[in-house]
């Protein structure tokens, strides 16, 4: 394998039960192990993994005795991630406490602003985890007035899905996105659960309804998408055919506020 410049090894108390946290829950994979040494890797992150060994012997690496939860104070590791959604919903779903929940953040670098999302976590012997993904903000529609209403039939629940036009080679991504009003004053974050690609005729009743928009019916969704969609194709002189292929696309809220 080709290693990273950078590699934290860290000390552990249960190799065993450090290699189920990271493996089962992160899902991380382990590249290779010893008795008592462990490589696990995700992505482009290594972490290399020492059974801790008490007391201090000569010649052991251990900085000192008095090793006591949690290790590693002082100290976070970035883990950057196209998508953190996964590792998220597993860690709530196993019931681990986070460190800092779900939190957006930008980070000034020289004359860049990184938008981020991101949250923390402990491993095993309290090693804190940053876990990080870029995210961009977006809203509905074109116009401030159709952005504002629909952010806020999201904003109480009555909107739980969306629909644009497929383009080609466009990537369908489940995970958190930041839904904004127009004026990106409020900020909700959303996960999408769900996300299809259909022709427009082939819209279902039960998607029109989730879309939450006028009286929720597949004829009044119809009849305000195909508007919509053909203003937005003729802008670049195409035709809207009951044909063309639309993303349909179902959300959670994860945060009203962020």
């Amino acid at each position: 394998m080709e290693f990273n410049c950078l590699i934290p090894e860290l000390r552990v108390s249960d190799l065993e039960k450090s290699k189920m946290f990271y493996t089962k829950i992160l899902g991380f994979k382990i590249e290779y192990e010893r008795e008592d040494f462990a490589m696990v890797v995700l992505g482009k992150c290594q972490i290399m993994l020492q059974q801790l060994i008490l007391p201090r012997v000569e010649g052991s690496w251990n900085v000192s005795e008095d090793m006591k939860y949690p290790f590693g104070r002082g100290i976070n590791l970035q883990i950057i991630l196209p998508d953190i959604s996964i590792i998220y919903n597993s860690l709530k779903h196993n019931n681990i406490k986070l460190f800092i929940d779900l939190l957006l953040s930008d980070y000034q670098e020289n004359d860049l602003n990184n938008h981020v999302l991101e949250f923390l976590v402990q491993d095993p012997d309290g090693y804190l985890l940053r876990f990080q993904q870029e995210v961009e903000d977006w809203c509905f529609a074109d116009d401030k007035e159709t952005a504002d209403l629909l952010f806020n039939l999201v904003k109480k629940g009555d909107k739980t899905a969306t629909s644009y036009i497929y383009e080609e080679h466009m990537k369908l991504n489940k995970g958190f996105s930041i839904l904004t009003n127009w004026d990106k004053t409020e900020r909700i974050l959303l996960q999408t659960t769900k996300i299809y690609v259909t022709p427009f005729k082939k819209v279902t009743r039960q998607h029109a309804y989730k879309e939450g928009e006028d009286d929720k019916t597949i004829k009044s969704w119809k009849n305000i998408h195909n508007r919509f969609f053909s203003e937005q194709l003729s802008k670049h002189g195409l035709l809207f055919q009951d044909d063309t292929k639309i993303v349909c696309e179902e959300f959670n809220v994860v945060k009203n506020t962020i």
